[in-house]
């Protein structure tokens, strides 16, 4: 297999709300989105995946699995990286669940600044911060909008217009190895992640909105100042304005040199700008880091309170990866989202339970013509061709407790859901698995990612031209 066409597809997803988001967006927030001029909202279609000619002057690295140590270290490095555009934090510190595993697993969690005995379940939140800075997610960075707001005070113009961007951009969700032995998902979220994220940043350049006037000083120069001081702050005003330029060109070009062009820049940065991305790369971190399929000894993806039986109410939320997931869509509105296992290769999406094993879902032509755009945009890989789709039911086999149709119909199908009595870790609260009417209705869609749940290196492809196919 290659990731290139799964970077492709989990973009797909994240594009696909454009129209809802342009609905949401005001004038005075488009102006804030990386405070740039950002190509039209309404106007701006993704670039075509596969069918540009490749540039020769790129890195032919091959991509590799990343095992959990080295996953923590490039979020670090991104949250580090790009601070205005992604946030780091743990399902633990965030919702205060407790931690799978022992004291010999997930030693590397020491190197973050909150662990304990077990796995910290990661999640990385990829969304424009400056557009939105009071926002709930932003403010999980505790030191963020302090220094926002000291940074860009003067172009926010009335605080009063400032936004959470929970009320005006939707959420995308994004899960990779909910079973801990099917490895291509957690590195497929990094690199997509670093993507944006670059591109983001690229595009956000020069940060300072104006050149210098050549006859006046900026607007927050003392009128007191000698003129000796004022043509000082001048000459240090040009000399920003110049390696601002100068850094927003090198990256743009940095960029083009590993395969994005411009186009494809404007589009992954607009990305960032009109959506809140939730990724949540190794949600079963125990499981990953042991590459086992199961949360010690549970499966993660029969844990979710959807069309099991009655007397089952102790089987499910068990695990702190079925937990995380729960939690996430408790506290956002997702409409959409991939969540990725290995096996087989399809994209498949409800139904996947059994009580409805001869039924469509009431959203079956939408899902399939959904799924087969997925599957046309990524297109195939070397020695495959694109990905099959179709119902869970029918490409792939049902489960009860499913995650994806939990999901998909837990909000508006209560009869097929229970109130959950787990004992492991002390217990759950049973409100945790009461929903209202809105929480759980997501095009919450399966990719099988590939035949070999762990492939082998040479069948990953290159990072030449990411989002434009390749070996």
């Amino acid at each position: 297999m290659s990731l290139l066409p799964l970077l492709s597809l989990l973009l797909v997803p994240v594009a696909s709300l454009a129209s809802s988001s342009s609905a949401h967006t005001t004038q005075h927030q488009q102006q804030q989105h990386l405070h740039h001029d950002a190509p039209n909202h309404r106007s701006y279609n993704p670039p075509p995946s596969r069918h540009h000619h490749r540039s020769t002057q790129q890195k032919e690295e091959r991509y590799e699995i990343l095992p959990s140590s080295a996953i923590l270290e490039r979020m670090q490095n991104l949250a580090k990286a790009y601070p205005f555009f992604v946030t780091l934090t743990t399902t633990q510190e965030w919702f205060g669940l407790p931690r799978a595993g022992h004291d010999s697993d997930c030693l590397f969690d020491k190197n973050y600044p909150v662990s304990g005995t077990g796995c910290n379940n990661y999640v990385l939140i990829i969304q424009d911060k400056v557009a939105y800075p009071d926002d709930p997610d932003v403010a999980l960075d505790h030191d963020f909008v302090d220094h926002y707001l000291n940074l860009e005070e003067s172009s926010l113009g009335d605080n009063n217009n400032i936004n959470s961007g929970w009320k005006h951009v939707p959420d995308v969700f994004l899960s990779g190895a909910v079973h801990g032995n099917e490895r291509v998902g957690p590195t497929s979220l990094l690199e997509m992640t670093e993507l944006l994220l670059g591109a983001a940043h690229c595009e956000s350049l020069p940060r300072m909105r104006y050149k210098p006037s050549d006859d006046v000083v900026s607007n927050n120069t003392n009128t007191t100042l000698s003129s000796e001081n004022a043509n000082l702050q001048k000459i240090q005003e040009e000399e920003d304005w110049k390696r601002e330029l100068f850094n927003a060109q090198n990256c743009r070009l940095t960029l083009e040199g590993e395969g994005i062009p411009p186009h494809h820049r404007r589009w992954l940065a607009r990305l960032v700008s009109s959506r809140r991305t939730i990724v949540i790369p190794t949600a079963n971190a125990l499981g990953y880091s042991r590459d086992q399929r199961e949360e010690d000894g549970i499966d993660p993806n029969r844990d979710f309170p959807f069309d099991i039986r009655e007397n089952d109410r102790d089987k499910c939320m068990q695990t702190v990866a079925g937990r995380s997931i729960n939690e996430l869509f408790r506290s956002h509105l997702f409409p959409v989202g991939l969540t990725f296992h290995g096996g087989m290769e399809v994209i498949a999406y409800e139904w996947g339970a059994p009580t409805y094993l001869d039924n469509d879902a009431p959203d079956a032509i939408a899902q399939n013509a959904i799924a087969g755009a997925y599957s046309r945009y990524a297109g195939g890989f070397s020695g495959h061709v694109a990905y099959d789709f179709g119902t869970m039911n029918d490409k792939v086999y049902y489960v009860r407790g499913g995650m994806e149709d939990w999901a998909f119909a837990g909000s508006w199908d209560p009869d097929r859901v229970v109130q959950c009595a787990p004992t492991t870790f002390g217990g759950y609260p049973a409100e945790k698995t009461t929903y209202n009417n809105s929480t759980l209705r997501a095009f919450n869609m399966l990719i099988e990612t590939s035949s070999p749940k762990t492939p082998k290196r040479k069948d990953l492809g290159k990072r030449t031209n990411p989002l434009e196919g390749g070996d």
